[in-house]
């Protein structure tokens, strides 16, 4: 198995222990594993020992896009390797899931990504099985979500996008069509990336075959929901609408997101939530206006 994978690491000890037992489940035929610090960069030598057979990366932003494309490039300079994976550091697959899918890859010529079931933490709950993506409003959507492993077809199937948490992908796509886009810096990045294949005819698949976990490790007392991941969801959909749409598609998603941010409020007001809802709602709103004049750096 030629694969390589990347996780990225952002100032996240409380998630190092689980991850470590995580990796070690997986780790077995993985030609090349890669984990780039984007965050602390104190914490690049405490990757190293706790990996010490992995590839640690240092990247000089905390952009999520260039530090994957960091890996990413590092990943192109070595020619044994025909797939890459990505998986986030608090996935847990199960034992022997990426030969499967790696695999599966490999069975159709057009096939560009293929990715796991993913279920809700230490359950047969499906959190995702494939996903689609709103034309109208460039939302991603979670197929199957809140069903019951059991309830789905053990299948392969095509569908329209995939999570960006654990996947992997043809090394080929990335030469041909190039890397990811560092204007998201994060979020959305999934929702670029099925369209952009969509565009170049290929197709990508999700696989019930194999089992991988979200274990939503968080930090303690930390919040889900923050200002600035709202931000960047307005922001990325309405700059997402006008790279693969038109400038009248831009305004309905801007308008879309400001009526997201409006129910926030409404939800503050009617249902008295804290002080953090309200803020979401603005910065969503904040960034939807700003996607609109957002265009990528040169």
């Amino acid at each position: 198995m030629n694969l390589a994978t990347i996780t990225l690491f952002c100032r996240e000890r409380f998630r190092l222990d689980a991850w470590c037992q995580y990796v070690a489940e997986y780790r077995d035929g993985i030609a090349l594993h890669v984990i780039v610090n984007n965050g602390d960069p104190a914490d690049t030598e405490l990757l190293k020992e706790r990996f010490p057979a992995s590839l640690v990366l240092e990247s000089p932003t905390s952009n999520m896009m260039a530090s994957y494309n960091l890996a990413l490039q590092e990943i192109l300079r070595h020619p044994e390797v025909d797939a890459v994976g990505q998986i986030v550091n608090d996935i847990r697959i199960e034992k022997g899931g990426l030969q499967k899918l790696y695999d599966i890859l490999f069975e159709q010529d057009d096939c560009f990504a293929v990715s796991p079931v993913l279920l809700e933490k230490d359950s047969d709950v499906i959190d995702c099985f494939g996903c689609s993506v709103n034309g109208k409003t460039f939302q991603f959507v979670h197929l199957d979500a809140g069903a019951g492993l059991s309830e789905v077809p053990i299948e392969t199937r095509q569908v329209d996008a995939l999570p960006a948490g654990v996947f992997i992908a043809r090394r080929s796509y990335y030469e041909r069509y190039g890397i990811q886009d560092e204007a998201l810096n994060m979020y959305a990045d999934e929702i670029d990336m099925a369209l952009r294949v969509r565009e170049a005819g290929l197709r990508m698949m999700a696989s019930s075959k194999i089992r991988a976990w979200h274990q939503h490790v968080n930090a303690a007392g930390s919040l889900a929901r923050n200002a600035r991941a709202a931000y960047l969801m307005g922001r990325n959909a309405v700059y997402l609408s006008g790279k693969h749409a038109s400038r009248w598609r831009c305004w309905m998603v801007f308008l879309y997101h400001v009526c997201r941010g409006m129910d926030e409020f409404r939800s503050a007001l009617f249902h008295r939530k804290h002080d953090g809802t309200v803020a979401f709602g603005q910065a969503m709103i904040r960034g939807a206006w700003d996607g609109l004049f957002y265009r990528k750096e040169s």
